[in-house]
């Protein structure tokens, strides 16, 4: 979002290309984007906010001004912003935390909400419990049990059995993968212990914003972090904050830094935080003892990387 698109690096001939055409073209993209993954209503900055379909500039500032809110329904509250806006940008933004509708929280559009309901019960899912989703069962066996709701929900409420079926696949992601990027995910990269997300979980309340970061006892230990951008000096992970981390390389260990992926999730340690909120993340146990990591991973240098003083031991 902060990138001019001259500098994006795409390649030997984007400089050929009118600056003006690509802007058009990185917002569109970013439009889609936003639209694919969605926001967090409470949490994004204004220039996410800013790509989601339907929500003018004005808006948007409208709607920072009147954080927190505390459902998708808030939105009709805004000044300006009608029930044709709400149906069309409503889809695309979410109440995370903090919400009085748990389907604030998922795919779904408002206006499915008592269908979805309805399907939840009917499949016996839990919103909050993704062990209540049934795995490893074909793709054929849940097509099947799916259309099965989807026929039933088709004549209940009266709509097409293609919108039923919409509304379980949004339940069914919402539940298993929140996250859209995750969902094409090819394979799963291994790592050492060291990072790894056994016992790990998501940010506790008290320190689920970057004022209450600020405010707790660092570090904080065994969090799970979603890689968000892989770069020659480390990698950003998104902690659910509204900034995200930065892993440095040296906070790595003897993980290699090639072995990281986007959409990856990862065991971390909150380390600390600076002035203008960015966060020092390590992976998950490096700064212990190896005994006490329940591995026999020592942290290891390249010569690059290799602290001045035990150089020069070395070369000795």
């Amino acid at each position: 979002m902060k990138i001019p698109p001259r500098s994006l690096g795409l390649g030997m001939y984007q400089h050929d290309v009118l600056e003006k055409i690509l802007d058009e073209k990185l917002s569109l993209t970013s439009v889609d984007a936003v639209a694919e993954v969605g926001v967090d209503i409470n949490s994004c900055s204004l220039a996410i906010l800013e790509k989601v379909p339907s929500l003018t500039p004005k808006l948007c500032e409208k709607i920072m001004k009147a954080r927190p809110l505390k459902s998708r329904s808030d939105l009709l509250k805004i000044s300006g912003l009608g029930p044709k806006t709400f149906q069309n940008s409503a889809a695309f933004v979410r109440v995370s935390s903090g919400g009085c509708e748990a389907l604030d929280a998922t795919l779904v559009h408002p206006e499915s909400y008592d269908l979805a309901r309805w399907l939840l019960k009917e499949l016996q899912w839990k919103l909050s419990t993704p062990s209540s989703v049934k795995v490893g069962i074909s793709e054929v066996q849940q097509k099947e049990e799916w259309k099965a709701a989807a026929e039933k929900a088709s004549t209940k409420f009266n709509v097409t059995t293609d919108r039923c079926m919409t509304v379980i696949e949004h339940l069914y992601f919402s539940i298993t993968s929140p996250d859209p990027r995750l969902r094409k995910k090819a394979t799963e990269q291994k790592t050492s212990s060291v990072g790894s997300t056994s016992g790990c979980s998501t940010l506790p309340t008290h320190a689920s914003t970057i004022d209450k970061l600020r405010d707790s006892q660092l570090p904080i230990r065994n969090i799970v972090a979603t890689v968000r951008n892989v770069v020659d000096f480390g990698a950003f992970v998104d902690l659910g904050l509204e900034c995200d981390g930065l892993i440095h390389r040296s906070k790595m260990g003897n993980v290699p830094l090639n072995s990281i992926m986007v959409g990856q999730e990862v065991g971390v340690d909150i380390l600390g935080i600076s002035n203008n909120n960015k966060i020092s993340v390590g992976l998950c146990g490096l700064d212990l003892p190896a005994e006490s990591r329940g591995d026999n991973n020592k942290r290891q240098y390249t010569d690059d990387r290799m602290p001045a003083a035990k150089k020069q031991r070395k070369g000795k």
